[in-house]
């Protein structure tokens, strides 16, 4: 739900509010209290922007469900926000800070007023040098669940990272605590570093339900909320909404202040239905694209596309593609992220050959691929490494192009119409929840082939370095 509030006009109802917010937020969030563990975590989260101090008060209230074989005494929660405490723990490379940071650095960060397990007041504590990950003590036996709350206020610095306030936008990714992944065989849970250059949150599905209050003249793109594993949203003043259609019933909804939104509307619809052609039904229901203060490219989340231009088509045609390649169809985000990144790289470059014909895909594979293919990359890093040991650049050259190349070289091999069957099965594998893996992605394409590829592939991951060595004319 969504309503406009005045800007609160006096200091000292906000101090009422710091004083007293906890107890408020427990008793409302207490009412949604489950009798019936849900199978899935469910999140309500009660968000109100205070734009005078720019700062958001949230409550939040998260049911955790236990689907471990082991009894937790506590669960890890992600504190992305706490990164922006200082300089120094920022994970921009110093080369990008200028224009994350366009005013100068300004702190940011969590100011934490409540926490509690079922009503009580909780042991927690902030972990790490930088106190992005924290800790809440509570006795959860296997297929028990928890209600989990949080009073907390939100200082957003200005800058243009996946958390804070620019010219155009407020944005909020990864701004609320979640739960890490639990991890049966090492009996703890997993929490991934930030990146700046690709997806990193590491977290299970989940429900949401949201409540924001915003000032009069402010307008708000939320991502999807029913069975998705991060939510995020963003908001700005005299947003210009500009609603399309797609033929099977897809809302396609632009927020931007520029005159050409139609003209993104239109582009948004013709790539999600391209998607749908090859690959089956969109997997929300409505596609928000919004203008954003974004410096290193898009932010990308479940339904929602944060771009700086939302007239860039190739940049719109990779999100798309990677609402199906990384999101419905979920392979682990940092350290097999080239199942996402690599194959939504592919696909745009398939839906220029698409639309403009195979010459023009031709033409901009090698303006795009050659320098890529030809260049040295320190430290013997491959198309299936872990995200977090690349460089912003590194990650493009190697995942991205030179992933998109050994997609190429598959398709070249299996055909183009095999390994769109062949990506289109590993989406509705994907479907049920599961995390998906590189095993599942050759499972797909040997059954709609009825050949093995494991080999094939495999070589070709771990040695399209070797055009390196060899003169390229023309990539076919």
């Amino acid at each position: 739900m969504m309503r406009n509030k005045r800007t609160i006009q006096v200091i000292a109802l906000v101090l009422a509010i710091l004083l007293v917010g906890g107890t408020v937020i427990g008793a409302l969030f207490a009412a949604l209290a489950e009798e019936n563990p849900p199978e899935r975590n469910s999140y309500a989260i009660s968000m109100e922007y205070l734009e005078d101090e720019q700062a958001l008060h949230i409550g939040q209230r998260l049911v955790y469900v236990n689907n471990s074989p082991d009894r937790l005494d506590r669960v890890l929660f992600c504190a992305a926000p706490n990164m922006f405490r200082r300089e120094s723990a920022l994970m921009y490379e110093n080369d990008d800070l200028e224009a994350v940071f366009p005013a100068g650095y300004a702190p940011g960060g969590i100011d934490l007023r409540a926490v509690r397990v079922d009503g009580a007041a909780a042991e927690y504590g902030f972990q790490g040098e930088d106190e992005t990950v924290m800790r809440v003590a509570c006795d959860l036996a296997p297929g028990q669940s928890a209600a989990f709350e949080f009073d907390y206020y939100l200082l957003l610095t200005a800058c243009n990272a996946f958390i804070g306030v620019g010219d155009t936008d407020a944005r909020l990714g990864a701004f609320y605590f979640i739960p890490g992944v639990y991890d049966a065989a090492a009996q703890d849970f997993i929490l991934k570093k930030p990146l700046p250059f690709t997806r990193w949150l590491y977290a299970e599905a989940g429900d949401y339900a949201i409540d924001l209050k915003l000032p009069e003249g402010y307008d708000a793109a939320l991502s999807a909320t029913q069975n998705v594993r991060e939510f995020a949203l963003c908001f700005g003043r005299r947003y210009r909404r500009t609603e399309r259609r797609t033929a099977s019933g897809v809302q396609v909804t632009v927020y931007s202040r520029r005159r050409d939104a139609g003209r993104a509307a239109d582009m948004a619809v013709r790539t999600v239905e391209q998607c749908e052609a090859w690959f089956g039904p969109f997997p929300y229901h409505e596609m928000r694209v919004a203008e954003s203060d974004t410096p290193l490219g898009s932010l990308n989340y479940p339904g929602l596309v944060l771009i700086r231009d939302i007239t860039d088509e190739m940049a719109l045609r990779f999100c798309v593609a990677q609402q199906y390649f990384g999101m419905a169809a979920y392979a682990e985000p940092s350290a097999d992220a080239w199942l996402s990144d690599a194959v939504s790289n592919y696909v745009s470059y398939l839906m220029l050959e698409d639309a403009d014909g195979h010459d023009a895909f031709v033409k901009a594979i090698n303006r795009d691929w050659v320098g890529a293919l030809q260049l040295t990359i320190p430290g013997g890093l491959r198309v299936t490494s872990d995200a977090a040991l690349f460089t912003a650049k590194h990650y493009d050259i190697v995942v991205k192009t030179r992933g998109a190349v050994v997609l190429h070289e598959l398709r070249e091999a299996m055909g183009l119409e095999d390994l769109l069957k062949g990506l289109r099965a590993f989406y509705e594998l994907g479907r049920d929840g599961r995390t998906l893996t590189e095993g599942d992605f050759v499972d797909c394409m040997d059954a709609v082939t009825g050949r093995s590829w494991r080999d094939f592939l495999t070589d070709w991951v771990f040695n399209v370095e070797d055009y390196v060595n060899q003169p390229i004319d023309w990539l076919q």
